[in-house]
């Protein structure tokens, strides 16, 4: 039988794997904290800053401008049009890249 401890360390572990943020405003300037999980944004024209060695970013909208801090070799996928990207990781790592749609731009910060 397990005990109590070891059961609630496994409910924590699961929901820091698990972890995962969502901003879905428009026009509106923000910070947003992914904690090492997912971050989405979604609709247009926000100016956001996302802190948390996120391991995917997720666009879905247009005219966004995002800064964020991505987790060794995280992952930014973007689906829409004019937004642009500059991201950092911890390692220098380069992040794996979707993008569909016109006009989107995604930068790497060097440090």
């Amino acid at each position: 039988m397990r005990s109590i401890p070891t059961i609630a360390a496994v409910m924590l572990l699961a929901t820091h794997v698990l972890a995962q943020s969502d901003f879905g405003d428009a026009g509106e300037t923000s910070e947003l904290d992914c904690d090492g999980g997912v971050a989405t944004i979604s609709d247009a024209s926000n100016i956001m800053r996302v802190t948390g060695r996120c391991t995917q970013l997720v666009i879905e909208g247009a005219g966004n401008r995002v800064e964020v801090d991505l987790a060794a070799k995280g992952a930014i996928r973007i689906t829409g049009a004019s937004n642009q990207v500059v991201w950092t990781t911890p390692d220098g790592s380069k992040a794996r890249v979707s993008v569909t749609g016109p006009g989107n731009r995604v930068y790497q910060r060097r440090r």
